[in-house]
């Protein structure tokens, strides 16, 4: 889940697709084993964009983007769960 918290920050809603589309990209795609990622939320807290529109296209922005919630995933301390399954016959 991508969420927006910034307070006063420009250009957000011309790049709100390529950031979904960023987190798509990395979730399916975990930064751990490259798993599909389940149950977690990212908050925008502060964003600094470049004036120029050219400079904030798609092709920039959702490498950026990926890479991103990668770090932060990592700084987020993430574990791997060994799956278990019961089952009774």
């Amino acid at each position: 889940m991508l969420c927006d918290k910034t307070s006063g920050a420009q250009f957000l809603n011309e790049i709100r697709d390529s950031m979904e589309s960023g987190f798509q990209w990395a979730s399916k795609e975990g930064v751990c084993s490259g798993e599909n990622m389940r149950g977690v939320k990212f908050n925008i807290m502060d964003v600094a964009l470049h004036a120029d529109a050219i400079h904030r296209g798609g092709g920039q922005l959702i490498p950026t983007a990926r890479r991103v919630f990668y770090a932060s995933c990592l700084t987020a301390a993430p574990m791997l769960q060994e799956p278990v399954f019961l089952v009774e016959i």
